[in-house]
């Protein structure tokens, strides 16, 4: 009879540790794992999940871990150095002896851990002050040496790279510039992911009040996407959101009201002081065209309309810039671009205006539930949620809330609280518990972050690298869009794209497709207006959907 079967095959390397510590009788809470039964699970089987999830706060939770010696659960210690010991075959293994394998790369030495980095690649380790150029901070991610990290100067043509350095593009002078670019030579490094290019209406995350030094980060967050026009729109697609800049003398600024000019009638050809001046009609095509299309009223490309409720009017998005203080600077941020709520076109019509050429004018309203910012009740809520304008120039990263290498300044985070009903649509994702619950356990410098934090990675398929949509909920965690996945099953069978993990137990093909996780689609819906193609912006759970999502009988 065996007494322990340990699974170990002729060949198999293992490590012992010996425990000088007297015995224990630890019979009590043992845990027995079978690790030659063929019926075990399988080694990426993803651990249960206790439902309902702990509650309380998160010092009131204790971490457990197994220990491996004696199969039992104990509360987490911090390990001995004994247990952290590596065998290295190019030295004698002492703490004492130099080695360019198990120590830093160019030193040698084993001390200083807190202070040694190890590149992704080629799994180096290196003293952060002897790399050629010293780092004062842990990079985040991925780091790579200078044997490992790309070059620079490099370029990839075809299969083939080509080194540019001591070629003529080297030598200009624009290679070897110094200077710190301005606001004019920004270029943009993310696009918004939340919501489509042409979505009606607000950004979630994105609140009254908050304000960016430069317009191509207001681009970058979707409220605003052109990074130079001041209309967002096509002759065939409806407006979703312009820029109040000053830019016409006809503007006029009220706040709850104000009269927009459209874009056109000005000939950039000439000089600067020629250009000042319009020079011909506006017509209503284009952007000025997309505008007219947001009223509720019928296009007249002749006199113009008047829409007969406009609340009906399709909602725009506006932001004011600094540029505008030179006209209205009671209503203008004193500096950078500042997002202003929604408004909606009451009428537009056609006017000579002050050049004696004709434009097109639409006379705005506000419609937004929060305050406008410069109200009283506006600058009560802007303190409250503690917006400041976004500068990417200062030490905190306004967006993300992540400090920049040296900064003495601390970043201001903040747990995401959701609202009664999404936590409720939380709590029915059983599928996806685990990782709900370690998103809100988190802190965010800005809602954005949270939702970008989603969109870009819990949410994002690993095939399409989108929004996930129609998701699947694999047994392994991962959610991977229903189309991608059936896509996937075609080239390489049951197996998640992300971690290779196995799921035959879901079935065929045909038996996933009816597996698509309905609660996770309403939190999408919750979370992010435009998601698929209906719009849900106040999402209600009826004692019907309650029921089905439960398991009990529906009346």
């Amino acid at each position: 009879m065996t007494l322990f079967d340990y699974g170990v095959s002729h060949g198999d390397t293992f490590l012992t540790h010996l425990q000088t510590k007297p015995m224990v009788d630890y019979a009590d809470d043992v845990t027995v794992v079978d690790h030659g039964s063929s019926s075990s699970p399988a080694q990426n089987s993803p651990t249960p999940i206790s439902t309902p999830l702990p509650t309380g706060a998160a010092n009131e939770i204790s971490m457990t871990k197994v220990d491996t010696a004696l199969n039992s659960t104990k509360p987490a210690s911090k390990p001995s150095e004994s247990a952290l010991e590596v065998s290295c075959d190019y030295c004698d293994n002492t703490l004492n002896s130099k080695c360019n394998h198990c120590g830093c790369h160019y030193c040698g030495l084993k001390v200083d851990e807190n202070r040694t980095v190890a590149c992704y690649k080629c799994e180096q380790f290196f003293h952060m002050g002897c790399l050629p150029e010293p780092l004062t901070t842990i990079p985040e991610g991925d780091w790579y040496c200078d044997l490992c990290k790309n070059d620079p100067n490099a370029v990839v043509s075809g299969e083939n790279i080509q080194n540019l350095a001591g070629t003529q593009q080297s030598k200009m002078p624009s290679a070897k510039q110094t200077k710190k670019r301005d606001y004019k030579t920004r270029v943009k490094t993310k696009t918004c992911t939340i919501v489509p290019k042409d979505h009606i209406g607000s950004i979630p995350g994105v609140h009254v009040g908050q304000s960016w030094k430069f317009r191509i980060h207001v681009s970058e967050l979707g409220i605003h996407r052109p990074p130079v026009a001041g209309i967002s729109g096509s002759a065939k697609k409806p407006a979703v959101s312009i820029v109040l800049a000053g830019g016409y003398p006809e503007d006029i600024d009220h706040g709850e009201e104000f009269v927009y000019t459209g874009s056109g009638g000005y000939d950039f050809v000439g000089t600067s002081q020629q250009r000042k001046a319009q020079s011909f009609d506006q017509e209503l095509t284009r952007q000025n065209r997309g505008l007219a299309l947001t009223c509720a009223a019928p296009i007249d490309d002749k006199v113009g309309g008047t829409a007969n409720n406009w609340k009906e009017s399709s909602a725009i998005r506006v932001c004011r810039s600094y540029k505008a203080a030179k006209k209205h600077p009671e209503y203008a941020p004193a500096g950078g671009v500042r997002y202003d709520g929604l408004y909606r076109i009451v009428k537009y019509w056609k006017e000579k205006g002050v050049s004696g050429f004709y434009v097109w004018r639409y006379l705005f309203r506000r419609d937004d539930p929060e305050p406008a910012p410069w109200t009283d009740e506006g600058k009560a809520f802007i303190e409250k949620m503690g917006f400041t304008m976004y500068d990417p120039d200062v030490d905190v990263d306004g967006r993300t809330g992540k400090s920049k290498a040296g900064s003495a300044v601390a970043a201001k985070k903040y747990k995401f609280q959701p609202t009664a009903i999404l936590r409720e649509l939380l709590r029915l994702d059983t599928e996806n518990s685990r990782m709900w619950a370690d998103i809100h356990e988190k802190e965010y410098a800005t809602e954005s972050a949270y939702l970008e934090e989603l969109t870009e990675g819990h949410l994002s398929c690993p095939i399409c690298q989108e929004l996930v949509q129609q998701p699947v909920t694999l047994p392994c965690s991962h959610n991977v869009c229903c189309s991608c996945l059936c896509s996937s099953m075609n080239a390489y069978g049951n197996i998640c794209p992300m971690c290779c993990h196995d799921f035959s137990s879901m079935g065929s093909k045909a038996d996933v497709k009816g597996k698509v996780n309905q609660n996770l689609v309403t939190i999408m819906h919750a979370l992010f207006p435009s998601y698929g193609s209906e719009c849900i912006t106040e999402p209600k759970v009826t004692s019907t959907q309650f029921a089905r999502r439960q398991g009990q009988p529906v009346n």
